[in-house]
C-alpha cells in the first residue's frame, strides 16, 4: 500500500465515525481544508449542515487540515472577503510550545543524501530541499499549556469573560476560543488592545507599582485586594513568598523580582491570531496532519498531565521500512531507522513518521481507528 492510499483511508475511515464538534452558526461560517490529493489551501467554503459537510470530506477532498472562520458572515462562501458581510468574530489566542526556551529544536533531514543534522539549513548536499523536522517534546507543551490556564484566568477574572474553551492543538500547543457576545463585534484596534494586556506590553514596574522611598529600589505589593494585573503579580508574588517586612496587609519587593514576576505573568500568545478577526480555527476533534493527532478539548477543572497517547486516534502497530538511517526523537519516543529496514511502531509513533514522508507503509495488519 502506498503512503498516499494509507493516509486517505484512514482519515476518511476517522471522519466517518462524524466526531468533529459542530461550531455554533456554521452556516454562517467559512470553511477551509488542505486537501490530501494536492496539498493545495480550498477555501471560500460553506455548509449548510454538518451532514454536508461530512460529504464533503468523505467523497471529494481528503482534509490534512480542516477549519472554520472564527467570524459570522452573511455571505460565507464568497470570495471577496469585503462582500462576505462579517457580523462579528469569536476571540482566539493561539500558544505554541516552540516560543519556549529549549523549544524549538529543528532536525533537518535529506533523503536523497542520507544525511541527517542537527540545526536548520538551506539546501542538502545534493542541492534539494531539507525536510525540516521539529523536535516535539512533551514538557514544552507542559509549559504551553500552563499558559493556557494562565490565560483563562486572566480573561475569566481580569476581563469578566465566561464562553471560554481551550484546546490542544494536535501538533504542539493550545488555542484558546472565547465566544462571549460582549466581544463579538470587537475591531481589530480593540483585540490589539487585549493583545497588549496578555503580553503586558510596555508594562514598567515602577509604573505598576510606585516606588517606596528616596532610593525607588522596593514597591509595595497589597497581600490581598489587588486587582487586574496588580493582582496577577501580587499572586505570583505570594506563591514565590517573595518581599520582607509587611507594612499592614502589604509585603516589600525589590524591582529587580518585580520585573521577574512580570516577565512571568506574560502569556505567550500569536499576536497576529487575536488581532485577525477573519482568523481560521480548527475543528475540534478534526486531525492536525502535521502530527496525526487530534484537535481536542481540555477540561480545565480535571488535573492535567500531557500524553500523547490521550490524542491519537490510532491503534495497534504499523510496519513501516526507513527511508534514511536516523536516530529520532518521535514524540514520546526514541526510534531508529535504517534504509530498507522494516520495524513495527505504535500505530501514532508511525503515523507521525508517515505524515514526515521518512518512513513507507508495509503493513497495516494489527492497525486500526479508535473509537475517541
Amino acid at each position: 500500500m502506498s503512503n498516499f492510499k494509507f493516509l486517505k483511508s484512514t482519515i476518511r475511515e476517522y471522519y466517518s465515525k462524524r466526531k468533529l464538534e459542530e461550531p455554533p452558526y456554521l452556516h454562517k461560517r467559512e470553511i477551509a481544508l488542505q486537501s490530501l490529493e494536492d496539498g493545495v489551501y480550498i477555501r471560500h467554503l460553506s455548509f449548510p449542515s454538518m451532514t454536508k459537510l461530512y460529504e464533503f470530506i468523505l467523497s471529494k477532498k481528503t482534509p490534512l487540515h480542516l477549519y472554520y472562520s472564527s467570524a459570522y458572515y452573511e455571505n460565507p462562501a464568497n470570495d471577496r472577503m469585503e462582500l462576505k458581510g462579517w457580523l462579528g468574530s469569536d476571540l482566539l489566542f493561539d500558544i505554541d510550545s516552540d516560543k519556549y526556551s529549549g523549544c524549538n529544536d529543528v532536525i533537518s533531514i535529506c533523503i536523497t543524501d542520507n544525511y541527517v543534522v542537527e540545526g536548520d539549513i538551506g539546501q542538502c548536499p545534493s542541492g534539494d530541499k531539507p525536510v525540516k523536522y521539529p523536535v516535539v517534546k512533551a514538557k514544552c507543551i507542559e509549559y504551553a499549556y500552563s499558559d493556557a490556564v494562565k490565560l483563562y484566568y486572566i480573561l475569566r477574572d481580569e476581563l469578566g469573560l465566561r464562553d471560554i474553551k481551550i484546546y490542544f492543538s494536535g501538533n504542539r500547543g493550545f488555542h484558546v476560543k472565547v465566544s462571549d457576545d460582549t466581544i463579538l463585534d470587537l475591531s481589530s484596534d480593540e483585540r490589539r488592545e487585549i493583545t497588549s494586556y496578555v503580553l503586558l506590553e510596555s508594562i514598567s514596574s515602577e509604573r505598576l507599582f510606585p516606588p517606596l522611598g528616596s532610593k525607588k529600589k522596593y514597591a509595595l505589593v497589597a497581600i490581598n485586594g489587588e486587582i487586574g494585573i496588580r493582582a496577577r503579580i501580587a499572586k505570583l508574588a505570594k506563591e514565590a513568598k517573595l518581599g520582607y517586612g509587611t507594612i499592614a496587609e502589604y509585603v516589600k519587593i525589590p524591582y529587580e523580582e518585580l520585573r521577574v514576576l512580570i516577565e512571568e505573568a506574560r502569556v505567550r500568545i500569536d499576536p497576529v491570531v487575536t488581532m485577525d478577526p477573519s482568523r481560521l480555527s480548527r475543528f475540534s476533534f478534526s486531525l492536525n496532519c502535521k502530527s496525526g493527532l487530534l484537535v481536542k478539548p481540555v477540561n480545565i477543572d480535571d488535573l492535567y498531565e500531557f500524553s500523547f497517547t490521550d490524542y491519537t486516534p490510532w491503534e495497534g502497530q504499523i510496519i513501516v521500512r526507513g527511508l534514511i538511517d536516523a536516530s529520532l526523537p518521535v514524540l514520546d519516543s526514541k526510534v531508529i531507522l535504517k534504509r530498507s529496514e522494516s520495524i513495527s511502531l505504535e500505530a501514532h509513533i508511525a503515523y507521525y513518521l508517515i505524515l514526515k514522508n521518512l518512513v513507507k507503509v508495509i503493513s497495516t495488519r494489527d492497525f486500526g481507528v479508535r473509537n475517541v
